[in-house]
């Protein structure tokens, strides 16, 4: 069930990356022309938001600090 609820979050996050990517292009008046920008920007705005959903979301104790 936990497989579950993690393929759920990041399907969520996929979309609020995509959302909020496109108001960054628009809001911008970006272009489309350099795609590293395009999708660098894309996978900046999706590690910051993997990032701070992980550390809502996952236990505050590790693996090494549990053993």
């Amino acid at each position: 069930m936990k497989i579950i609820g993690i393929s759920l979050v990041n399907s969520l996050l996929i979309l609020l990356v995509v959302l909020i990517h496109k108001i960054f292009f628009r809001v911008l008046l970006l272009g489309y022309e350099n795609l590293f920008i395009y999708w660098g920007s894309f996978v900046l705005i999706y590690f910051i938001l993997n990032l701070i959903t992980n550390k809502i979301l996952l236990p505050r104790g590790g693996i090494i600090e549990n053993s």
